[in-house]
């Protein structure tokens, strides 16, 4: 895991080198909080039992999140929230009893957060890059097996990560609208571990998953309701071989 949060200090790191670079005096004035709400719907196909097989995907969650930005261009936004995911179309084949998943939408809570830093603005437009990462911790849920004469329950619990890094261009031309493009790394892998009861017989299997594609496109667009409330919308796309996913990103936030 440590491997794919390089790229998202990277980011922090430049930040630190420029403050400590300039000799920057903060202080709390420079700092503007900003607390909002965020919905956001993705879809992703994954790949299985050693990139042999794959299935989608889908994941959609609501998450607060507090947005701290420094006058010299950088920000970061712990992100706190909850989820609900679809894997449905998953085959565990190590179990008592060989099963597809086909339970709808599992429970779980998002933790993370982003950072981004602006770097310089040309004319009207602003270059930066931004770093984010997620974590979906699944809920535990049970459910039983149909079509047995005996009684059989499975137990399951997934959870996914996924990370996100590069850079992110933003035109400042007009007066309360700011449209932006961003294109980065995109990974999302994780694990679904599950368990099979059936009278005596019990089994487990952990099945790894991992993201088809591994760069997404963004367009999107932050726009001032008021001098206090900001609303960011965005839409995203992440191409693999076969095909394309898409998601989609909506933001309500509030300046101190």
């Amino acid at each position: 895991m440590k491997k794919y949060l390089c790229a998202f200090v990277l980011i922090l790191s430049f930040t630190c080198f420029s403050y400590a670079q300039f000799g920057y005096d903060f202080s709390y004035k420079d700092m503007k909080i900003k607390p909002g709400i965020g919905l956001e719907y993705f879809t992703r196909t994954i790949s299985w039992d050693d990139q042999t097989h794959s299935s989608t995907l889908r994941s959609y969650f609501l998450t607060l999140n507090t947005k701290i930005e420094f006058q010299w261009g950088f920000s970061i936004t712990p992100v706190l929230g909850y989820s609900l995911s679809n894997f449905d179309g998953l085959v565990f084949r190590k179990l008592p009893i060989s099963l597809e998943l086909d339970v709808g939408d599992i429970k779980g809570l998002i933790f993370g957060g982003e950072v981004k830093q602006n770097f310089i603005t040309i004319e009207e437009i602003q270059f930066g890059a931004r770093g984010e990462f997620l974590y979906s911790y699944g809920l535990k849920e049970d459910w039983t097996i149909p079509g047995l004469i005996v009684e059989g329950t499975v137990e399951g619990r997934p959870s996914w990560k996924r990370i996100l890094v590069g850079p992110i261009l933003k035109y400042r031309g007009f007066d309360y609208f700011s449209p932006y493009v961003f294109v980065g790394y995109d990974q999302l892998w994780g694990t679904f571990s599950m368990k099979e009861t059936i009278q005596d017989l019990e089994g487990s299997e952990d099945k790894k998953i991992k993201g088809k594609g591994f760069v997404s496109a963004s367009v999107g667009a932050v726009y001032e309701l008021t001098d206090k409330f900001h609303i960011q919308a965005e839409s995203r796309l992440t191409p693999y071989e076969q095909g394309a996913d898409f998601g989609i990103l909506l933001k309500l936030n509030y300046t101190f």
